[in-house]
């Protein structure tokens, strides 16, 4: 059987109550609104650090941060948003440059494969970025944990199934196979409590899973999966009504 076959969900649906308070969200976009006056503020005052880098990430980071929020409160809420044409690629690329400081580091060892088309999905582009930033913080850690030159990948892919498969692959420490079948278990964490919640790959999936996307680990015997490969996740986004657009 395929991990992804391995991996049906068993967990129930997000608790709110039990895994974030909706009043620690609230507390939280209070100084969150702050910090992007504050910023704005700044950027009239000073007009060149719009062209810096470390500003753009800042300011990428804020807008980000807002999102989160947004996100998490969307699965605290009954209901969800209403479900829109995307073009991935753009979205992978954003959620790439929100790790920017992280991936610099690794030069040639990183990279981005876009298909030459635009292929369309369908959803919540911002669950697409929540999702491909968390696999890709998780392939990052991994390589630098190995600390020896390992590779890590992101792949846009047009699916058979008509959507587009977003890959992240890498050569880091692996996942002890004990392990895999825990991975999307909500508070389920290998990291130990001062490094990871056990949350991120869980809201991913349910972020994903609410307009039929899917967040799942390629099994070995994956034909599309990097020949070089230690770990791989997949992100599947479903296509527009009507099929996918190249």
């Amino acid at each position: 059987m395929s991990e992804r076959g391995k991996q049906k969900r068993k967990e129930p649906a997000m608790a709110g109550a039990d895994l974030l308070a909706p009043s620690l969200l609230h507390e939280l976009r209070q100084p969150l609104t702050g910090a992007d006056a504050a910023a704005v503020l700044l950027e009239r005052a000073l007009p060149d650090l719009r062209g810096a880098d470390d500003w753009r990430l800042l300011r990428a980071q804020l807008a980000r941060l807002g999102e989160i929020v947004n996100e998490y409160e969307g699965l605290l809420r009954p209901g969800k948003a209403e479900p829109e044409p995307f073009a991935v690629g753009p979205v992978v690329s954003r959620a790439v440059d929100l790790l920017a400081h992280r991936v610099r580091p690794l030069a040639r060892r990183f990279g981005l494969e876009r298909h030459d088309g635009e292929v369309q999905g369908w959803g919540d582009p911002g669950a697409l970025v929540h999702a491909a930033t968390n696999l890709l913080a998780n392939a990052l850690e991994a390589v630098e944990s190995r600390g020896d030159g390992a590779r890590v990948l992101v792949r846009v892919l047009p699916s058979v199934t008509g959507g587009v498969e977003v890959r992240v692959s890498d050569e880091g420490v692996g996942i002890a196979p004990e392990h895999r079948a825990r991975l999307f278990e909500p508070r389920f964490t290998t990291k130990g409590d001062l490094r990871g919640s056990g949350l991120g790959l869980h809201v991913a999936r349910e972020l994903m899973s609410r307009y039929g996307g899917e967040v799942f680990l390629v099994g070995d015997d994956d034909p599309n999966r990097a020949p070089w490969a230690v770990t791989e996740f997949c992100i599947a986004v479903p296509p527009p009504p009507g099929g996918g657009a190249a």
